[in-house]
């Protein structure tokens, strides 16, 4: 019996360097995991920003007395300090807290605190610990108070679920997002507001 030679056809020059370009098409999300504080001071700023007016456009800086331009706000060296090498603490991740879709729940509930705050003074709110409010037993409570609650906890659970996707923390990271903001919520709650400590007990401030 004769035994034929089979030749493979051999694998073309140009596929070894086609494979880091394959690799590179599929996406890897790399989970990261935040301390405890960076959380907390993130929320702590953020429900600042909910807390202060709106802020006004800067007017331009008037020209000096001898003609000269007006001084920068910013030294130039500090303006072009991201074209330097970066220091070390750049290689530790900080939260991203000023995206577009965060600030824009900021604005939304920015513009509802005046009317909340007036109704968790009253009594007529609470802050619970998920981070959102709940209606409670007060007195004088504003009519409006069906339509205000959902659609304050509807911009906190949007915040919340935005700043765990876009700082791709671990899906299970909510519950500590939501933690941080009932903390910094009941720190800044308004005298005879109801809070909700952690472990599920009311009080009123």
């Amino acid at each position: 019996m004769t035994r034929a030679n089979v030749h493979l056809p051999a694998a073309p020059l140009w596929l070894p360097a086609l494979a880091p370009l394959v690799a590179g098409c599929f996406a890897v999300t790399i989970n990261v995991t935040f301390p405890q504080e960076k959380i907390d001071s993130a929320a702590s700023g953020i429900e600042d920003l909910v807390r202060m007016p709106a802020p006004s456009v800067p007017a331009p800086a008037a020209p000096k007395r001898d003609g000269s331009a007006p001084t920068p706000n910013q030294p130039t060296a500090a303006r072009f300090a991201w074209m330097g090498p970066a220091v070390a603490e750049a290689q530790t991740p900080e939260l991203k807290t000023r995206t577009p879709e965060v600030m824009a729940a900021v604005e939304s509930r920015r513009a509802r605190y005046p009317e909340l705050a007036a109704a968790l003074a009253k009594g007529c709110l609470g802050e619970n610990s998920q981070g959102l409010v709940e209606v409670r037993p007060g007195s004088g409570c504003p009519l409006n108070l069906g339509a205000l609650v959902p659609a304050e906890n509807r911009d906190r659970m949007f915040l919340y679920r935005t700043l765990v996707e876009q700082n791709n923390m671990p899906a299970g990271d909510l519950a500590r997002v939501q933690a941080a903001f009932a903390k910094a919520n009941r720190e800044r709650a308004p005298a005879g507001a109801w809070v909700q400590d952690d472990s599920g007990q009311w009080s009123r401030k």
